[in-house]
């Protein structure tokens, strides 16, 4: 046990560019696991998505969904500015903009430090004291979160996958040894390759076991669901229609938001509702921010009989957030049965003969989302892939899929506007189509640490100034 202890011991001092000082800010307990219990809480502690939300939550500005506030100027300050100005406008030194991020505070390195967690639960749980299941339980979900960080990290920093999977992603880093250099950045592809075999990995040890939902841990359903949106944004239509209905199989029922009481104050994120698979982590969303608001070309989608208004977020005095309808005490991000109904769907929708099942699932989710709906058919194919798509946006809002699914969907121009001040011009911003900001820089304090790293050709734009437009 002292060769795990020591091992152990290295994985929460060490990062994955080999720097021994790269974790220094943040100090943990050194503890001696032994029991599968032990490697259990581990995992708990340094391999689940922290309940802090500090991690991805700067992709909900990026996107089209949110939009500064020209209305809340007055409420600008420093800190404001300065967080959210670089995000909303696309700034290649996003990074680097007023102050620099250290190494630590990126969502570079909050990913990898989760990953470094589910390593060393990795490494040696198969020797940890228990019986076999107790084993693959927590072996099943070190995979499964694994997958899930990477999941983030490629889709942050590399490329999207239809567009060019050969691009360089991130580092492939699968055990908890110590590097003494830093590791090279594996491609897209590669790394795509490495979150199917995790997933697979631990469906494959999920399936021998009943399917506990409920605890906050991850599962069965929510392998499947993650497995078939990776194999989505794969373009493998079969496998992830495949995958789908597993999720589908095993998960609980769509919630009927139409039969739920419109005079009770109702919260997405508990597992009161049969559709929830998996609660975790913290918010992804921006859409709490004082000077931000819901977009228009997202609220006009909506129509006086969607039930999710009011659910999913909350609107009051016209179209500006005051606040998202989430319970406080539990994790707001989450999996539904939704997602594995929509990615389903989408999948059919591209696999010849299958347009009506896809047309059967959009209206089994819409069913149960607007009071009064009637099923619809749509014949023509690329109207019923936006149909999907569209339904895509207004279901998974703000759960930390609308910036992703833009980059698979061939990166649309996108336009945001901003006002330093109430005296000032408000300046328009432009991504363009294809931008290279779709792909964010690499941290420039990441690559110092990790001289293997090659920095994406984003980060080599020039400042983006704004034109006036009023």
């Amino acid at each position: 046990m002292k060769k795990i202890l020591q091992m152990i011991a290295c994985t929460l001092c060490v990062f994955v560019v080999g720097c021994s000082d790269f974790l220094e800010e943040e100090s943990q307990d050194e503890v001696i696991p032994e029991t599968a219990k032990d490697f259990g809480e581990l995992l708990l502690g340094s391999g689940y998505p922290s309940p802090s939300g500090d991690a991805g939550y700067i992709v909900s500005y990026m996107d089209d969904d949110n939009e500064f506030d020209i209305e809340k100027t007055y409420n600008l300050g420093s800190s404001n500015a300065d967080n959210l100005f670089p995000y909303l406008t696309w700034q290649p030194n996003m990074f680097q903009w007023n102050e620099e991020l250290s190494a630590g505070t990126t969502d570079y390195y909050k990913f990898y430090d989760r990953i470094k967690g589910c390593n060393a639960v990795l490494d040696y749980i198969d020797e940890a004291v228990g019986s076999q299941a107790e084993r693959d339980q927590v072996k099943a979900e070190a995979l499964a979160l694994r997958a899930l960080h990477y999941f983030w990290l490629v889709n942050l920093y590399g490329e999207p996958y239809n567009d060019n999977k050969t691009a360089l992603g991130v580092p492939l880093k699968l055990n908890s040894s110590v590097m003494e250099k830093g590791l090279p950045r594996n491609t897209v592809e590669e790394v795509y390759e490495q979150i199917v075999e995790d997933l697979r990995a631990s469906e494959t040890l999920f399936e021998q076991y009943d399917v506990v939902i409920g605890n906050y841990k991850v599962n069965l359903p929510a392998v499947r669901i993650l497995l078939s949106r990776v194999y989505l944004y794969m373009e493998e239509w079969e496998l992830a229609a495949e995958t789908a209905t597993g999720a589908i199989a095993t998960a609980g029922s769509l919630t009927d938001l139409t039969a739920l009481d419109e005079s009770a104050s109702i919260y997405m994120n508990t597992y009161d509702h049969s559709e929830i698979v998996w609660l975790y982590g913290g918010s992804v969303s921006g859409a709490s921010g004082s000077i931000l608001r819901f977009s228009d070309s997202f609220l006009d989608l909506f129509d006086d009989s969607d039930r999710r208004v009011g659910i999913y977020f909350m609107v009051q005095n016209g179209s500006y957030i005051y606040s998202k309808n989430q319970a406080s005490y539990e994790p707001e991000q989450m999996l539904r049965t939704a997602e594995a109904y929509l990615n389903r769907a989408e999948a059919y929708a591209h696999i010849e003969g299958k347009q009506q099942d896809a047309m059967n699932d959009l209206n089994a989710l819409r069913a149960k989302r607007i009071e009064g709906y009637q099923e619809e058919t749509i014949s023509d194919v690329e109207a019923l892939i936006e149909a999907i798509r569209t339904e895509r946006r207004k279901e998974l809002c703000f759960e930390g899929h609308r910036w992703f699914d833009l980059r698979r969907y061939e990166m649309p121009s996108i336009k945001h506007v901003f006002q330093n001040s109430e005296d000032s011009p408000v300046m328009e911003f432009v991504l363009e189509e294809k931008d290279p900001m779709y792909t964010l820089p690499l941290p420039a304090s990441v690559t110092r640490e990790n001289t293997a790293l090659v920095q994406n050709s984003s980060a080599y734009g020039e400042e983006r100034t704004g034109e006036i437009v009023q």
